[in-house]
């Protein structure tokens, strides 16, 4: 069950006050998809991941955080504008704007997810900048430093997913036909996506799609 309530947040920008959806709690039916978008009822709840300041246009996740880069930032005509990139939803720009941010910051995993969602909400108002965003997430992911070889590999799990939805699908294949991974299902998953990749198909398609394909496999 999705719990969302509204609190009086403290802009740390501007100081000022608003009202801000704060999520209580969620959960998520079902596999996600495989750039581990979560599935519903999770899914619906991304209007609470980050939240805008009225009265300065500050995004971030807590108007309480504070902004680490340059107030002047906010005043900026690349800002404002999204960098000229016209938008079909609100919630679209309000992830751009948070990775302007980030950028800014040098946050650079902040950065890559703050493009991937924001792709997310492209996919959702069919909008065409979906592609664009993606294909900005990739060269954000090579800013990521990463310790662990799970995260190391989830990014490339990712990455499979966003050079073929953005139809790059000759690099799916040149840069994952080698890649073996001994997770048996992310395995599976890359090699789904090359699969995909030589068909050419662009689509949204999820873990569950995986599991099915692997399972009725016969023997």
């Amino acid at each position: 069950m999705t719990i969302i309530r509204e609190f009086e947040k403290k802009c740390a920008v501007c100081g000022k006050t608003s009202k801000q959806p704060v999520l209580m709690s969620t959960n998520a039916w079902g596999y996600p998809d495989l750039d581990f978008r979560p599935s519903e009822m999770q899914r619906s709840t991304m209007s609470t991941w980050l939240v805008e300041c009225p009265h300065c246009g500050y995004v971030a996740s807590n108007l309480e955080n504070e902004l680490e880069a340059s107030q002047d930032i906010l005043k900026s005509d690349e800002y404002l504008t999204c960098e000229g990139n016209e938008f079909k939803s609100r919630l679209s720009e309000r992830f751009y704007k948070h990775y302007l941010i980030s950028r800014a910051e040098n946050d650079f995993g902040s950065e890559f997810l703050s493009l991937l969602h924001c792709a997310w909400t492209c996919d959702d108002a069919d909008d065409e900048l979906a592609v664009e965003m993606r294909k900005m997430a990739i060269k954000s992911m090579d800013k990521i430093v990463v310790e662990s070889d799970e995260e190391k590999n989830n990014l490339q799990i990712i990455k499979a997913d966003l050079l073929r939805r953005s139809l790059q699908f000759d690099r799916v294949i040149s840069e994952f036909k080698d890649f073996i991974l001994e997770d048996k299902l992310k395995n599976d998953i890359i090699t789904f996506q090359i699969e995909l990749a030589m068909k050419k198909d662009s689509e949204c398609h999820t873990v569950e799609e995986v599991t099915t394909r692997v399972v009725s496999k016969p023997h």
